[in-house]
């Protein structure tokens, strides 16, 4: 039988072994998880295989551009050359509603919204205009099918705004856009978490020309984008314009304040979603360079020399509908030019 001193004396050894073993144990784990992260970190696993779930997807439908610019590209970006971009991508289903006995009846509730009273008068099957009691009027026309709208007062034939310097600071005129979209239940949560951008705008009969400050504006102008996807941007045809735009006026009187809106929203099911494989983006440079490639925005580069500084993949968000929202190789370069090249492999679209 274990004396009390035979006893304590192991009880420390165990102990003392116990601590070396667990101490052990920590440094060992530290040294595995460490390792294993670095190893993933250079030789990460490979994505999984593209779903492919709606099969072979429609062609991405640009505006068209009556007359295309000669341009010469010179690539100078951060890395010195192309930039190795995902291999795999996410393609959306957009929402193309079809027109029903209730669409007319929509459109009615969202023009009442607005401050419209009167009755609508065809402009085509599915374009109807709604017309203030007022001199000079507001013209609304909606889409009664998806709903897209354009409002616009007639400030040329009051030029009185022009003179009432009350215009909005960038903040609030973003506010105040909102706003309006949030009062007729058109606010969507990725407009309302996306981005804003701000520009000033001078009347010089019969155009609006860019102003360098709120100092020298006639209007300021709004341009709302989606926020974010997967990280990504969501880009309409024109990168400067938002596909949600306002025009407001400086004019103290409230109905005049804003004078024009421009809504091209269509509705993006986020939950329903597919992989597909992407083109290389160093092919998506070599059809830029063949003229393939769409010009979203030419800037002021009437020479046609263009410099891209940066190349990144995007979504295409397109104010006409179309079935899929779809990925697309941004190249953006010098004094705001922007050029989109769809990114779906072309063996998987017709």
């Amino acid at each position: 039988m274990a004396t009390l001193t035979e006893t304590a004396y192991y009880t420390r050894k165990g102990i003392k072994y116990g601590i070396i073993f667990f101490v052990g144990f920590l440094i060992l784990r530290f040294i595995w998880n460490t390792t294993t992260a670095y190893l993933r970190k250079i030789h990460p696993p490979p994505p999984p295989p593209p779903t492919t779930s709606f099969g072979k997807l429609p062609k991405i439908d640009f505006p068209k551009i009556e007359e295309k610019p000669s341009l010469s590209f010179k690539l100078e970006t951060i890395q010195g050359t192309i930039p190795k971009l995902d291999s795999i991508g996410k393609v959306y289903v957009s929402v193309k509603p079809a027109v029903s006995l209730l669409s007319l009846e929509r459109a009615k509730e969202t023009a009442r919204k607005i401050g419209f009273s009167s009755s609508p008068k065809p402009l085509s099957e599915t374009i109807y205009r709604f017309s203030s009691q007022t001199t000079p009027e507001y013209i609304l026309d909606i889409d009664i099918v998806n709903g897209t709208f354009n409002l616009k007062y007639d400030f040329q034939n009051d030029q009185s705004i022009l003179f009432e310097k009350k215009l909005p600071s960038g903040e609030q005129a973003i506010s105040e856009a909102k706003g309006f979209l949030n009062n007729i239940g058109l606010l969507s949560e990725d407009l309302k978490n996306g981005n804003a951008e701000i520009s000033y705008l001078k009347y010089q009969p019969p155009d609006l020309k860019p102003a360098l400050s709120l100092s020298e504006a006639d209007f300021v102008k709004v341009a709302l984008f989606r926020e974010k996807k997967d990280n990504l941007p969501v880009l309409p045809p024109n990168p400067k314009e938002g596909i949600v735009s306002f025009m407001f006026s400086g004019a103290r009187d409230r109905n005049k304040r804003i004078v024009e809106v421009k809504y091209n929203y269509n509705k993006i099911e986020w939950d329903n979603f597919a992989t597909y494989p992407l083109k290389s983006a160093s092919l998506a440079w070599q059809e830029i360079q063949e003229g393939k490639g769409f010009i979203a925005n030419l800037g002021d580069n009437s020479e046609g020399k263009i410099t891209i500084r940066k190349v990144y993949l995007a979504y295409y968000d397109s104010p006409k509908p179309q079935n899929f929202l779809q990925p697309i190789f941004v190249f953006e370069g010098d004094r705001d030019f922007f050029a989109y090249v769809p990114a779906i492999d072309p063996k998987w679209t017709e």
